[in-house]
């Protein structure tokens, strides 16, 4: 169906309101953080912006008291005592040349004196800038003068402001222009606070902020530079109602998955989407305008909504879980943000929300549009796009794709306000798919400019999020990889040492942060913090740990990565990894791809002809020629391509796909001029010993070689190890990045268009990271290369183990195990199950748990039988998991880890197919156990009764408790092995 959607163009002379770039020099918010009353101040303060430390004299106080909306935000102020309270450093903010602007939100305390007070000194009264209270009057002192700025009204908050603009000075109160004076030619070295240069004249009152900023010629706009919180308004745009006629229009219009309707539905589910399928399509509802002309509209799809209002820009005011009703939402915030060049815009979004802890109805008509926000122009619909080729193969699941459901996007573009702007547009994009609670959100922003612009950081999602539903909701990106994942608390393989940079420790793109601008949350013991989980962290960004810092071109776009945002209706550790990893079902498809495989170390022809020979005789599917050597994909070498084109067609010609292992990208070096540039040193180097950058002239000779290498063999699945792990590179020399800041990002983005490609051509892609939600297959189920020295029977536990921690967040299929036949790092026999007849027990107990776990299993030898005895068992397994293969490879439930000292159990559920479930029960004990099983049938969806067949061949129905557990009671024999198939 064709996209409906509508654009509109708004001039710049649409706005009233005209804005300059004015850019902080220094900045100081004195009671931001919402500190308790009387409370000490810090003996040195350092500013929200630029740098310039002032040293306390006597010991002034915070005090919970602020301007305007400020206050009711639950922000303060530093309380000075009239005597010797201050703050000062030694040194001006800067020069008396070129344009800036002093401002400073301040109120006096007490009845005045004669004696005259300084609130701040910038230079000293005879050399640069003093504002004073002074006989009922604030007033400015500057070489020699003194001007009256305006009346001094004892505790009331008043903004005050000294601007110069191109040699004149202008004087504002509250806003409003109040006087002129003759700038000063030159600033003495002192920056001082309630205090006077010499630390006399000491003021009485509050001071919450004091702000010094610049901006080019004539470019000073008061009615919307000036800090004044909603005192006094920026106006409105003079094509406002034409402009909200004209939206109102194309909200109201039809449109793909849209319904116009007179208020906005109670949605509540009453089935569990985890085991029933949700029939509800995804939809966009569009309530029709109030009396005050503002819009509802709301994506949902039966189980989860996001509602936006429309009023003086468009916000979203609520986020809700329909399968338990819970809001997720507290506050309002952009939607976006971007930082073009150094400065910081909004994307939509509505300020002046008067407490940030709850968000009510009756406050969303008062408030108002940042005055540098992009506003909303249009909105579209449509079908979700694939976000890589994806044809099902490989006994994949059944599943559609791209996943039916609904994409919402909204452009907005720049007002008047910020023409520096002007020629950008960035669209939000939002999809909703029908059956699963899962949303996803990524950014455009397009550039209508003659010249490139640089887009240095975005925030790609931000939301201020109830704190009771912080541990509901999943988020993560496509943009993901092990360095971005990489947390400060270490892992098995990392550990660090003081605070590593970003760019080696990212802690990934989803970040929980206390909300700068929420100060009125408790103040908890710092136990009951530990206890409660830090609470405050409840401001959600997605942000890159560094970049993108990308230029874009004129007329171009550029994309971010993608945001997934998964609600939880329970804080379950079962319930919320199976929605996880039903998640990755849907939106990554590929993940649940199935094939049986044989890997080997040899080229020689005719022992690689023997192993295929062997698998087709048995029902292999794929063949993984191993490390080491692996093989070299960039060798166009006639001979070697021949050779394995040669052994790809006689693989293809059995119905086994094949492929080879090259370390590619992480810890291999190519050279001085293409590997990565250690940030730190300069030299060549990495956090990976040494690698190749991906975004050097490397990848113009290494890439278009592979895809050549692909054609020629027609091989069929990317074994590559060491893909882009993310190591940053410093070079300024490599074409296709411009220096650190960019390049994580340009090398994701090579190493994602690589896997994408794949795709298309239909390549099977076991990769060791976590590139899912952009095409990859399978990773390690669990990784530790000492683990492979083992002898069999402790790698048969231990294998055990780490399949029980690997599928709390993948299906089985998304990890692989590797049965060894022979040694991977020494010669051993203890190590490999060769002469297999002679191992044959140790053999089938680890073939058979390896697919009874359902994961992307390889079998490592030279062969995979020996004798008619050992192909017979070979043969058994696999049949009996061919046969289960659909239940085997779906999600499993964590019934008990192995230890060693007593059963352990794999339970497979899928409430979505005829077999519901499959029971795998080991016994790594050296004595029969016999005991009854409690089973949580919960999710197969069977209710009261279940049918259970076991090896035996029998059937017995079994009762299930008001809980759907199932009593299963057992016999294991020593060392031994049962299953049991659950059916309807």
């Amino acid at each position: 169906m064709k996209r409906t959607a509508l654009a509109f163009l708004l001039l710049s002379l649409s706005r009233l309101v005209v804005q300059a770039e004015i850019k902080p020099v220094v900045h100081y918010n004195f009671g931001k953080a919402g500190n308790v009353t009387y409370a000490a101040t810090p003996a040195v303060l350092h500013p929200a912006v630029g740098r310039g430390e002032l040293r306390s004299a006597g010991q002034p106080v915070f005090y919970a008291d602020a301007p305007a909306d400020r206050k009711l935000k639950g922000e303060g102020s530093i309380l000075f005592d009239g005597r010797q309270d201050g703050y000062r450093q030694e040194q001006a903010l800067g020069t008396a040349d070129g344009n800036r602007v002093l401002e400073i939100w301040v109120k006096a305390a007490g009845p005045d004196t004669l004696a005259r007070q300084t609130v701040v000194s910038h230079g000293t009264a005879a050399n640069g800038y003093a504002v004073v209270r002074h006989e009922g009057q604030w007033r400015l002192l500057c070489a020699g003068q003194e001007t009256e700025i305006g009346a001094v009204v004892p505790g009331r908050w008043t903004h005050l402001a000294v601007a110069i603009d191109q040699g004149k000075g202008t004087l504002w109160y509250d806003g409003h222009k109040s006087g002129e004076f003759l700038p000063s030619a030159s600033l003495a070295p002192n920056f001082s606070v309630a205090v006077s240069e010499s630390g006399t004249e000491a003021f009485r009152g509050s001071i919450y902020e004091i702000r010094y900023s610049a901006f080019a010629d004539g470019a000073f706009r008061p009615e919307a530079d000036l800090l004044l919180y909603g005192t006094r308004t920026a106006g409105r745009p003079t094509g406002d109602s034409v402009f909200r006629s004209a939206l109102l229009e194309q909200l109201e219009a039809p449109g793909y998955g849209k319904s116009v309707v007179r208020s906005l539905p109670d949605e509540h589910p009453t089935d569990d989407w985890l085991i029933r399928p949700v029939r509800q399509q995804s939809r966009l509802y569009v309530q029709r305008p109030d009396q005050g002309g503002n819009v509802r509209f709301r994506l949902s799809n039966g189980l989860v909504s996001r509602t936006f209002y429309l009023g003086d820009n468009l916000a979203c005011i609520s986020y809700r879980n329909l399968s338990d009703g819970a809001e997720y939402l507290r506050a309002v915030k952009p939607e976006a943000r971007i930082r073009i060049d150094s400065i910081w815009y909004d994307i939509g979004g509505l300020t002046r929300q008067p407490e940030l802890s709850y968000l009510l109805e009756e406050w969303l008509p008062q408030m108002k549009t940042s005055p540098r926000a992009f506003s909303l122009e249009g909105i579209e619909t449509g079908a979700p796009e694939p976000r890589y080729p994806w044809t099902p193969q490989f006994h994949s699941a059944p599943a559609d794709w791209p996943p039916k459901g609904l994409r919402l996007t909204m452009t907005f573009a720049p007002t008047g306000a910020v023409p520096e702007a002007s020629g950008l547009r960035v669209r939000v994009h939002y999809e909703i798919y029908d059956g699963i609670p899962v949303i996803a959100k990524w950014i455009e922003v397009e550039n209508g400019r003659k010249r490139a612009v640089l887009l240095r950081d975005m925030e790609c999602e931000v939301l201020a999020v109830n704190q009771d539903q912080v541990s509901r909701l999943h988020v993560e990106s496509d943009y993901s990889f092990a360095l971005v994942n990489a947390d400060l608390r270490g892992s098995a393989l990392m550990h660090y040492a003081g605070t590593p940079k970003a760019y080696h420790v990212g802690g990934s793109t989803t970040r929980w942060i206390p909300d700068p601008d929420y100060n009125t949350w408790a103040s908890h013991n710092q136990a009951e913090d530990k206890f409660l989980g830090f609470p405050h962290h409840n401001l959600l960004v997605s942000k890159l740990p560094i970049g993108p810092c990308t230029r874009i071109a004129p007329d171009s776009a550029f994309r971010s990565y993608v945001t997934f945002e998964l609600l939880h209706d329970s804080d379950d550790r079962e319930r919320q990894s199976l929605a996880h990893r039903r998640m990755y079902r849907k939106l990554a498809p590929q993940v649940t791809e199935s094939l049986i495989a044989a890997g080997i170390t040899s080229h020689d022809s005719t022992r690689l002809k023997a192993l295929i020979d062997q698998m087709d005789s048995l029902g292999f599917e794929q063949l993984d020629i191993q490390a080491w050597p692996g093989v070299s994909h960039d060798n166009l070498d006639s001979a070697y391509v021949r050779h394995w084109r040669g052994i790809a067609a006689y693989a293809a010609s059995k119905g086994i796909v094949m492929g080879g292992y090259e370390l590619q990208i992480a810890s291999r070096g190519r050279g001085d001029s293409v590997d990565c540039v250690h940030p730190e040193t300069g030299r060549p180097g990495s956090l990976f010993g040494q690698s190749v950058c991906v975004a050097s002239r490397w990848q113009d000779d290494y890439f278009p070689k592979m895809w050549e290498f692909f054609d020629r063999t027609g091989f069929r699945t990317y074994n590559m190890d060491g893909p882009y792990h993310g190591d940053p590179c410093a070079s300024t020399a490599h074409p296709h990045h411009d220096g650190l800041e960019d390049s994580q990002w340009r090398q994701w983005s090579a190493q994602v268009a690589v896997l994408r490609e794949l795709r298309r051509r239909g390549v099977y892609i076991p990769i060791p990271d976590w590139y899912f939600l952009n095409g990859q297959n399978a990773t390690g189920m669990g990784y530790r290369e000492a683990s492979a020295n083992l002898p069999p029977q402790q790698q048969l536990l231990l294998g055990r183990q780490y399949i029980y921690d690997g599928t709390w967040h993948k299906l089985p299929t998304m990890g692989w195990m590797t049965l060894q036949l022979v040694g991977f790092y020494t010669d051993d026999p203890r190590v490999g199950l060769e002469p297999l007849c002679e191992n044959l027990e140790r053999y089938e107990a680890q073939l058979f748990q390896y697919l009874a776990s359902g994961c992307h299993l390889t079998v490592r030898g030279n062969r995979l039988y020996d004798t008619p005895q050992t192909r017979e068992m070979v043969q058994r397994h696999l049949d009996w998991f061919r046969k289960y293969r659909d239940i085997l490879t779906s999600e499993i439930i964590h019934v008990s880890r192995p230890t060693g000292r007593d059963l352990d159990c794999m339970m497979h559920v899928n409430p979505f197919i005829r077999h519901k479930g499959m029971v795998i029960v080991f016994n790594p004990t050296g004595r029969k156990i016999e005991k009854t099983l409690r089973l949580p049938l919960y999710y197969t969806g069977l209710q009261r009764k279940v049918r259970v067949s076991g090896a035996d061949g029998k059937t017995v129905v079994h009762p299930l408790n008001d809980r759907q557990e199932l009593s299963l009671p057992v016999g294991i024999e020593a060392g031994g092995h049962a299953w049991f198939l659950l059916e309807e």
